[in-house]
């Protein structure tokens, strides 16, 4: 998936975050519970082609509902870093350079950035 370069200011940003955080938190779940039951799907997938069993509908649904999270993070030109973290970034002009505002789950709002090419390792306080 590829992400539209949208530029947020910091105010705007912190605005979408009580959107974002559900989605977030609904991200983090529905990935753990995928891995979680990774295995267990591809012993009923093996069942289902020796004639026993079926594919798990709960988890093709579950990664449907992920995708679509996935792509409104997209389609707000938000980069997903890690989902178990719900560690998201947001492009913004700084300095008239561009970096990124970072920001994760059980952070009160922004208060970090990076330059493009550092990730987290990098972030610096606004």
């Amino acid at each position: 998936m590829t992400v539209a370069e949208t530029f947020y200011s910091v105010d705007d940003a912190n605005a979408l975050l009580p959107t974002v955080r559900p989605l977030l938190e609904r991200i983090r779940a529905q990935q753990a519970e995928l891995a979680k039951d990774k295995s267990l799907a591809l012993v009923r997938e093996k069942a289902a082609q020796n004639g026993g069993g079926t594919p798990s509908r709960h988890l093709s649904q579950l990664a449907q509902t992920m995708e679509k999270d996935l792509r409104q993070l997209q389609e707000w030109g938000i980069v997903l870093r890690d989902p178990a973290t719900g560690l998201i970034d947001f492009f913004h002009k700084r300095e008239g350079e561009t970096v990124f505002l970072c920001w994760r789950l059980g952070e009160g709002k922004i208060e970090w950035f990076h330059p493009v090419n550092t990730g987290i390792a990098g972030r610096e306080r606004l």
